[in-house]
């Protein structure tokens, strides 16, 4: 990849930047708005800039605006050390219109500047379906609905008593068996539901759910048949068969009397679907799975029979959701239409059926009319759908598309996001459009040497070719503040590993997690301590000058996978006497204090 020169690179055609952590990606986005600005001649509205929350837009806006405001003075004749600025005012480039003429536009940027369009994904779509409804085939006035749990649940009632009512249907004990009732049905639906492309593997679009319900007769009637025939010699084998294993979750004998009482009632019975409890213990894989470890399994055909219902079972529940899905795809839309509503996940799909059914190509002619240009930020955390949208409108050699993002943080996967949708833009971005970002303007130097060390050991640390590691360097000529540990090495990137317990056996979750408790809230101790003594301080550059001071607990920050754990190690920290504070979503009224 080439590193990204802000000033010079192209504004035209799709460019794809990676940018690692607290590599300046804001900064550069900031760069790139205002050459659209200054050299393209565009406008705040005309520039469409996109990321994924709320509050990203709100940051994004807030430093474009400033930029436009830096680069306005600087422009007006005012000393920078921005070289970016020093560079762009003097038209080192060559692409500019001109001190005055860039004063002008810059000017009429600021008071236009509340009509940027800088937008989360979903503000976006909704913005171009509603402004362009009859290219879009939306209607007018529509509600958005934030929460759709409502419509997806009465949608999947219908489908559950459509299957289900009067108790006809022998699948029935299988589907609450698996635990399923219509509030789980309808969960499952209303994730599926969010992306139009998943599919349910295997495809059972072309199975006919006659030929499956025939196929589980048939499969029940053998096994009932071999059962009934064959009981005797089968109760033998499971019984005194020495390649099986005898323990408490296998073949243990005084456990198998309550396993063939189970298989009596069931082949008594009259529904296939009804497996009981210990059924797969009569499979072929129950078998295998059952078996000492040198030991060879059994073999035979009632296990195999077994086997076969237990599958055909299996693909009429995997059928049963396949139908669920094809219904609420169905269903819902009507329901909508009727009530002339939309759900958040609908204005990604909704945009996305419109640019890709009969009007797209009038549709994307009138956004890419509306914005010249598009920023992508975050473009890691986007998924199948939203990368079709920007394709469809923006992949052209003409128009300036930058996405921006880093593979490594892709962390929005509950959400949808999908990292394959980021390889596949990375496929079809030109070798000479693939930008890096590789200057950290935050961490010590020596703290992102141990990072390269880790990361770059060419054994693909991501899995994937397409995520490879670039080595990265502190963009600072020297660092501003540094933990000073007198009588330390200091190593910057230090792994603690947990003990094991006793006779090397792995310690339990609650056990390791104490462990992990009580040695924070030590170490943070040892080092107020060390603070204290004036042995651990804090040296601060700048300005020509050092400093030192003693560490303190606001110096320290402890990061976490949960509120959970968050106040577990808090609780460790007070019986330290460490005080702390902690970042959360909870309500004062909910602390022990109140």
């Amino acid at each position: 990849m080439n590193e990204l020169d802000t000033l010079n690179v192209e504004l035209s055609g799709t460019n794809l930047i990676e940018a690692s952590a607290v590599t300046g990606k804001t900064y550069a986005i900031a760069c790139l708005y205002l050459r659209l600005l200054i050299e393209k001649g565009l406008t705040p509205d005309r520039i469409l800039v996109v990321t994924f929350t709320e509050a990203a837009t709100e940051e994004l806006r807030g430093r474009i605006r400033s930029r436009i405001r830096e680069a306005l003075h600087v422009f007006a004749g005012t000393a920078t050390d921005d070289p970016f600025l020093r560079a762009l005012s003097a038209n080192t480039n060559g692409r500019g219109p001109g001190r005055d003429a860039a004063v002008d536009i810059l000017n009429r940027a600021i008071s236009a500047f509340d009509t940027a369009s800088i937008f989360t994904i979903h503000a976006f779509c909704l913005r171009a379906l509603q402004d362009n409804a009859f290219e879009s085939g939306s209607l007018y006035d529509t509600e958005l609905v934030t929460d759709p749990s409502r419509l997806v649940q009465e949608t999947v009632d219908d489908f559950w008593r459509m299957k289900f009512f009067g108790d006809r249907e022998p699948l029935l004990k299988a589907v609450l068996g698996e635990k399923c009732s219509p509030e789980t049905f309808a969960a499952f639906a209303g994730k599926m539901l969010q992306n139009p492309k998943v599919k349910i593997l295997p495809d059972l679009g072309a199975r006919d759910e006659a030929a499956v319900r025939r196929d589980c007769r048939e499969s029940f009637e053998e096994v009932r048949k071999c059962w009934k025939e064959r009981r005797a010699e089968i109760v033998h084998l499971l019984e005194n068969d020495t390649g099986l294993s005898r323990n408490e979750k296998t073949y243990r004998k005084d456990l198998l009397p309550p396993l063939f009482d189970g298989m009596d009632a069931f082949t008594g019975g009259d529904n296939p679907c009804d497996l009981f409890f210990g059924f797969g213990k009569f499979c072929t894989s129950g078998i295998i799975k059952g078996k000492k470890p040198t030991g060879t399994a059994p073999r035979h055909p009632f296990f195999d029979a077994c086997e076969r219902l237990k599958q055909l079972v299996e693909e009429r529940l995997l059928l049963l959701k396949w139908e669920l899905l094809e219904f609420c795809r169905e269903r819902l839309p009507l329901r909508k239409r009727e009530a002339n509503i939309r759900f958040f996940s609908d204005l990604l799909n909704d945009l996305h059926a419109a640019l890709y059914g009969v009007s797209g190509d009038a549709l994307a002619r009138c956004l890419r009319d509306r914005y010249q240009a598009a920023l992508i930020d975050e473009f890691q955390d986007t998924d199948p759908v939203q990368y079709d949208i920007f394709h469809a409108l923006f992949h052209r050699p003409e128009t300036p598309l930058f996405l921006i993002g880093d593979p490594k943080q892709a962390i929005y996967s509950f959400r949808g996001a999908d990292i394959f949708a980021y390889m596949e833009a990375s496929r079809r971005v030109d070798r000479d459009r693939l930008f890096t970002l590789t200057s950290n303007w935050r961490s010590t130097p020596a703290l992102l040497r141990a990072f390269n060390t880790l990361f770059d050991n060419g054994r693909k640390p991501f899995i994937f070719d397409e995520i490879p590691y670039h080595p990265i360097s502190s963009g600072k000529p020297e660092p501003g503040t540094v933990l000073i540990l007198k009588g330390n090495d200091g190593a910057p990137l230090q792994v603690w590993t947990v003990p094991t317990g006793e006779g090397g056996k792995p310690l339990g979750v609650g056990t390791a997690s104490d462990a992990v408790q009580v040695s924070v809230a030590a170490e943070i101790a040892r080092l107020m301590g060390e603070g204290a003594s004036g042995r651990a301080c804090i040296e601060e550059r700048g300005n020509g000058r050092v400093t030192e001071r003693p560490i303190t607990p606001g110096d320290i920050a402890v990061i976490v996978r949960s509120h959970r754990q968050a106040g577990l190690i808090q609780e460790a920290l007070r019986g330290a006497g460490i005080p702390s504070v902690m970042r959360s979503d909870e309500t004062i009224f909910a602390t022990r204090e109140a």
